[in-house]
């Protein structure tokens, strides 16, 4: 999914530009493509571990040998990639033949790319770029095929085929009525000028804009229903544990002293600690807080919560917990016990649980210059 977000944000990019990067709505409308392109981009997944496994099974490996790879054992650096510098403008109008036979003519020439403007009406983006993937495994060419509506956009083109070169970021010139680099260079040299005059014939484009349909998918997400969505499933996701009523009074000790098993040392060689030195981290660092672990179905253990936060609240950092969440009442009821705790309260986490031995409920946390004590509070005895 990692690589799916990366293609989305992109496109968010592509949408709202840098600036939205510093826009609160941005992760908003990024989750929101996300969701809505989920099926798309689940599909492309598929699609490629489907090619991938016939390459494998086929054991057709011949177009992958050119691959620069780093000498085992060698240390050395792969060849560095080179810029492309010719993009060659193509359009499904061409017709798939001529898409194969420049994918052949260019294959290993790593000065070219071939770019698409966007995705034909009524083709998925799924399904366009599974078109790509199969002409490419089908030539096992190297050449890169890419779906960029903004170069299009830059040298304002319409029509395909068309050859642009490009150095950096400045453009030498752009031909159009062909795919043939050379041709492409010899119109150039005839003729020393950016927009060069048309070789050949030229089509009309069979996609629309990338940009423009994502623009236009976009705009019909609400936001605020994947929000809720979002904040539902928070709730669903969440794993509790099911902590008891304390059956009676009990305070346990803990002691947080590690025995170092080695010789630790520092970057100079500089002894640290020895084997079998003792080390306490309440040494280091002190516990100032103090956890209050309660079950908030059972109104006295919030009571409870509250008197703690009131009579020590001004001299700790009283921290309350919840073993559990109404899962039907969400946020509201989440809302709701920290209304009458009068406190922020958080989840019980496994690892605090199994840390300080956690099994009762209400539970109060706290600690000396020594040792942790872990309170248990039976509810005969909360007023």
């Amino acid at each position: 999914m990692v690589a799916h977000k990366c293609i989305i944000t992109l496109f968010a990019l592509m949408l709202f530009g840098q600036a939205a990067l510093a826009s609160p709505e941005f992760v908003e409308q990024e989750q929101g493509a996300i969701e809505l392109f989920k099926d798309d981009l689940n599909k492309i997944k598929t699609s490629t571990d489907q090619q991938v496994d016939f390459v494998l099974k086929t054991e057709d490996l011949g177009f992958a040998k050119n691959t620069p790879v780093t000498p085992e054992g060698t240390g050395q650096e792969p060849e560095a990639s080179v810029p492309r510098k010719y993009q060659v403008f193509v359009s499904w109008s061409l017709g798939e033949a001529d898409i194969k036979n420049l994918l052949l003519e260019y294959n290993q020439d790593r000065t070219v790319e071939l770019v698409f403007r966007g995705i034909p009406d009524g083709l998925s983006l799924q399904d366009s770029l599974a078109k790509i993937q199969r002409l490419s495994l089908l030539t096992k060419s190297d050449t890169p095929v890419l779906i960029n509506p903004v170069p299009f956009e830059e040298s304002a083109i319409d029509v395909v085929p068309q050859v642009r070169k490009v150095e950096g970021k400045k453009t030498i010139f752009v031909v159009p009525g062909t795919t043939s680099i050379s041709a492409a260079e010899g119109q150039f040299e005839k003729f020393k000028s950016v927009k060069l005059p048309s070789i050949g014939p030229v089509l009309k484009i069979a996609e629309r804009d990338l940009i423009e349909v994502m623009q236009e998918r976009l705009a019909k997400v609400d936001f605020a229903k994947l929000k809720d969505k979002a904040l539902g499933r928070f709730w669903t996701n969440q794993t509790f544990t099911d902590l008891p009523p304390a059956p009676s009074n009990r305070t346990r000790s803990l002691d947080p002293t590690i025995i170092v098993p080695q010789e630790m040392a520092g970057a100079d060689g500089t002894v640290i600690h020895k084997a079998g030195d003792r080390i306490n981290p309440l040494d280091i660092r002190p516990f100032t807080q103090r956890l209050v672990i309660i079950d908030p179905s059972i109104p006295k253990q919030i009571q409870f919560a509250r008197s703690q936060v009131e009579k020590y609240g001004r001299a700790q950092n009283v921290v309350v917990i919840l073993s559990e969440v109404d899962r039907s009442a969400g946020w509201a009821g989440f809302t709701d016990v920290q209304d009458k705790v009068g406190h922020a309260v958080y989840i019980l986490k496994d690892d605090v649980r199994t840390r300080f031995s956690i099994d009762y409920t209400p539970s109060v946390v706290t600690a000396d210059n020594k040792k942790f004590y872990i309170e248990e509070i039976s509810g005969e005895s909360l007023p």
